[in-house]
Formats: structure tokens, C-alpha cells, sequence
């Protein structure tokens, strides 16, 4: 290449502004190279809040100007990095430059490997003998990130053209699969998560997909998780791996006892259990000795290490969903340590979840928590904005909000009734599902099954709706399949579309309603 090797912390910096500048000039580029390069390409601080400001603006219908990035910056990050000026002295600088952008990256990553390698020879030189295994994870997740980086610098024509057209034979194994479902009768694409409207919905829990539980705290997400986690270890004999941050592996037992034998989780501490409990216990406790379910309560867990311990669980113990409770409890895999900025870091543990999915091609649920910026609107509805800290909204293929109303419901004795907002679905509607929860035994079910379960209340198919249960932002099931059953169109929301700014300093140009083109997707389709 006839460009100079930035070698030099100088050198670096030059690169990164140039190809910065070169975005505001041409920032239609930015899409060919969002792939290649990553915000961990950056060697400064100030540089990488600007590509993410500048990819944020370019997902919007709004001019990628420099007006508009400086609006997506926090106020103390403009002042740190020199105001809207240096955004302008960027762009001026770019205009001197006639190298091509795709070029510039190229340079960018070149400089990346230079500097992941030099920082694990600095490390490699700063260790004493011997190593021990966190000495040695270290230096073998820092080579991993600079051989990731030397691949993406692999250009297109050092690699053979395959024998046939890529979509050739993508097309052949896509309708194979559809061929072998159809013999198999299976109506399900994805992992059964044991509600059926759920599954209705979403085709089951996805390959590749990572999909987020998030609400308040105690709300219920961990319960949902393992009821999830029950359904798909004893009925559909599927192994899981269980990454529990928040407990520790006994009290995760605890709860999938209390949750299977459906008895009251303070009987487990006071041990005032009546002999038939005894009997049902050592029941369950045969049950779920057969299940293939590995727990992990590992605490301070980093990217590194997850990454690690979910490709041994799946490449030796044939596991078919991952749940990590919970997402924001991790580390990223920088040093196994806390980034000052919050949001950054968890932006990192998002796009590793994300990676870890695809890579494995396996389902990961992550729990998340959500700010309370929902407590202060009128609806109390959720929003894709309330997940706190991070971009998890713009990786995770599924979302779903949880919230358990206070008033108990017709089904069962002391249950109560429970909302799961879909409110993002990469792959079909959004909905509002309900379903029942049982706070003695902290366990989630259909309404039919509790009801069927239930020897204080005659089976029934429905539940009131409480007075005060909170409002509701999407359609129920039976409007989105009586539409689907009619082909009425679905009716457009004539409510001024609010702006969206995300919790924890994330950024959000004001827009339409969230996920708008997705719901007119999920129609066409």
C-alpha cells in the first residue's frame, strides 16, 4: 500500500481524524465500512464517542452533519474533545485528502493490529515468571482481538471464488431444511419456551438470536428465565447452560425445586414441610436429576470468559440454549474491568452476546434491567429506550418487557396476572401476551395450564383484566391472528411520534415511533 503505515500514537491519531473527517464528507461510506470497523479500532476516547455519534445519525433520517453529531454527543463530551470546532477542523482536514475512505480503514485496522500486538508484547514483557491461568487467558484474548482484526484486513480477492454462486448453495440447505420440517410435522423453528402465544408469535427461541428479559427490579425476570429454562430441560429434553451472576448455584436449585413441585420457596428455609411435600420433593428432585442443565455462578464474569466457558458447553456437552442472568452484572473483556463510561462497556457486553449467538448458532437470553425514566410517564409503558446502559436494544433480535400486576387474578389461588410486552421482534409483530405468575413458587405459566393445576378454582380459559393493570402499547394475539385470518389492514397510531432518548447517555436522534419499519415488515411479510 503507497499510504504511510501509522505507526506512530501520531501517526494513529492522523488516521483516525482523517477518516472521521472523510465521513462527514461522504457519509453514505460509512455503511460499506460499518462492518469492518469497530469502535475498539480507535485508539482515542474522543474519536470513538464521534463514529458513534456519526453511525447513530446515519441510522436516522436526519443529515449527517456536524450539527447533528454534536446534538448526539453528552455536553461534557463536546467540551472534552474541543466543541463543535474540532468536529469542523476534522471535516476541513478530510478535504485535503484524496484517499479513497475504504482505504482509510484499511489504514485504521492496520494501525488496531499494531496496537493490540504491541499491547500484548508490552504485557507478555510485564509478567513474571510463571504464568498463571488469568496471567495466560489474558494474553490469549488479546492475540484473539488482534488475529479478529487481521482477518477483516484479508481483502476479497486474496480469497478462491467458490465452485458455485454463494446463493446457490445457501438456497439448496434453506430448502432442505424446509423439507425435513415438513416430513417432521414441526410447526416450531425455534427452542418451545413453554408459552404457547409466545411461541405463536416468536416460532420459539431462534437460532442466533439473542434475546433480552428485561424489567424492574424483582419484577420476576430471573422466575421467567427458569420457567423458560424447566419447559426446555423436562419437556422438550433440551441441555441449557445457565451463567448466574446475581446467585449462587444453590439458590438456583432451590428455585427450580420450589418451581417444579410447586411449593412455597420459605418452606426450603423453615423445613416446615408436611410429609406429602416431602414426597413431592424427592419426586421433582428425581426429575430434574436428569436434566442437562450446567450452572455457572461465576461472579464478575467478562466477555473472555463467557465466550470460554459457552464454547466448552457447547462443543462438549451439546447445550442448545445459553441464559445469563444477568447482562448487566458482566464485565467487559478490556483488562476484566469497568470502563468509566458505563454505556460503552455495555455496549461491548451487547455486541458480544450477539457475537457468541451467531458464533455458536444457538439461542442466548440475557436479563437486563430498565432505568425508571418509565415511572415517569402517565402509561407507565415500556420503551426499547428504557433498557438501561448500552446498545442492547440494537443487537438483541427479541425483546420482551415484563411487568406483573398487583391485583390476583380468577385462575388460582394467589396468582396473579403478567404481561409480556414483545416489543421488538426482528422477525415478526409485536404483541402484549398474558400469562400468569405464581409468587408462593415464583413460577411463570400459560393461564390455561395454572388453571388445569389449580384445585381452588374451576379450570377457565381467560382472566379479567385488573383495573389496575398497566397499558398496554401493542395488540393482544387474538387481534394480530384476526387481522392475519381477514387481511384487514393494520391501523395506523395518529399519536405525534415522541422523542426517544435512550437511558444511561445512549444516543437518539427525536424520530418516529420505535421500530416503526419493523412492524410494517413484519405485515408485508
Amino acid at each position: 500500500m503507497a499510504a504511510h503505515y501509522p505507526m506512530t500514537p501520531e501517526d494513529m491519531q492522523h488516521a483516525e481524524a482523517v477518516l472521521l473527517g472523510s465521513l462527514f464528507l461522504h457519509p453514505e461510506a460509512a455503511i460499506a465500512i460499518s462492518d469492518m470497523v469497530q469502535l475498539e479500532d480507535f485508539s482515542e476516547g474522543r474519536h470513538r464517542l464521534i463514529y458513534e455519534a456519526l453511525l447513530t445519525a446515519l441510522g436516522t433520517q436526519e443529515r449527517v452533519t456536524v450539527d447533528a453529531v454534536s446534538v448526539l454527543l453528552m455536553e461534557h463530551e463536546l467540551e472534552a474533545m474541543g466543541g463543535a470546532a474540532y468536529l469542523r477542523a476534522l471535516k476541513q482536514q478530510a478535504e485535503n485528502t484524496s484517499m479513497p475512505i475504504e482505504e482509510l480503514a484499511h489504514l485504521l485496522k492496520q494501525a488496531a493490529v499494531h496496537r493490540l500486538l504491541s499491547q500484548v508484547g508490552e504485557t507478555w514483557r510485564n509478567r513474571a515468571m510463571p504464568y498463571d491461568s488469568d496471567d495466560l487467558k489474558q494474553i490469549i484474548g488479546d492475540l484473539e482481538g488482534a488475529v479478529c482484526v487481521a482477518r477483516q484486513l484479508l481483502s476479497p480477492q486474496d480469497t478462491l471464488p467458490p465452485s458455485e454462486l454463494p446463493l446457490q448453495a445457501h438456497l439448496d440447505d434453506y430448502l432442505s431444511g424446509l423439507d425435513i420440517r415438513r416430513k417432521q410435522h414441526a410447526t416450531l423453528t425455534g427452542i418451545p419456551t413453554g408459552f404457547v402465544d409466545l411461541d405463536t408469535i416468536t416460532g420459539g427461541l431462534q437460532r442466533s438470536d439473542l434475546i433480552i428479559i428485561a424489567g424492574p427490579p424483582s419484577c420476576g425476570k430471573t422466575s421467567l428465565a427458569l420457567s423458560i429454562a424447566l419447559h426446555v430441560l423436562l419437556t422438550m429434553h433440551r441441555s441449557i447452560g445457565l451463567f448466574s451472576l446475581e446467585a449462587p448455584k444453590e439458590k438456583v436449585i432451590e428455585r427450580l425445586l420450589s418451581m417444579e413441585a410447586h411449593l412455597d420457596q420459605r418452606l426450603f428455609r423453615s423445613l416446615e414441610m408436611e410429609d406429602d411435600e416431602w414426597t413431592r420433593l424427592g419426586e421433582v428432585s428425581a426429575t430434574l436429576r436428569r436434566a442437562k442443565l450446567w450452572i455457572d455462578d461465576t461472579a464478575n464474569l467478562s466477555t473472555t470468559q463467557l465466550g470460554d466457558k459457552a464454547r466448552l458447553l457447547v462443543g462438549h456437552c451439546g447445550v442448545d440454549l445459553l441464559i445469563v442472568d444477568y447482562a448487566h452484572l458482566m464485565l467487559s473483556s478490556i483488562h476484566d474491568r469497568r470502563h468509566e463510561n458505563r454505556v460503552q462497556e455495555m455496549g461491548e457486553i451487547s455486541r458480544s452476546l450477539k457475537a457468541l449467538a451467531r458464533d455458536l448458532t444457538i439461542p442466548v437470553l440475557a436479563l437486563a434491567q430498565v432505568s425508571r425514566a418509565f415511572e415517569s410517564r402517565s402509561s407507565k409503558r415500556f420503551q426499547l429506550s428504557d433498557l438501561r446502559d448500552g446498545s442492547l436494544e440494537n443487537d438483541a433480535d427479541l425483546v420482551l418487557f415484563l411487568s406483573v400486576a398487583e391485583t390476583t387474578t380468577t385462575v388460582a389461588a394467589a396468582a396473579q396476572l403478567a404481561t409480556l410486552h414483545i416489543a421488538k421482534n426482528r422477525n415478526g409483530p409485536r404483541a402484549d401476551l398474558d400469562v400468569c405468575f405464581q409468587p408462593d413458587c415464583t413460577r411463570f405459566s400459560d393461564l390455561k395450564t395454572v388453571s388445569q393445576i389449580s384445585a381452588a378454582e374451576p379450570p377457565s380459559t381467560s382472566a379479567p383484566t385488573p383495573s389496575n393493570r398497566p397499558a398496554t402499547d401493542f395488540p393482544r394475539l387474538e387481534e394480530i391472528m384476526a387481522r392475519a385470518m381477514k387481511g384487514q389492514p393494520r391501523q395506523k397510531d395518529t399519536t405525534p411520534p415522541p422523542a426517544v432518548r435512550l437511558a444511561g447517555g445512549g444516543r437518539e436522534l427525536p424520530k418516529g415511533f420505535v421500530l416503526e419499519d419493523e412492524e410494517m415488515d413484519s405485515e408485508s411479510s
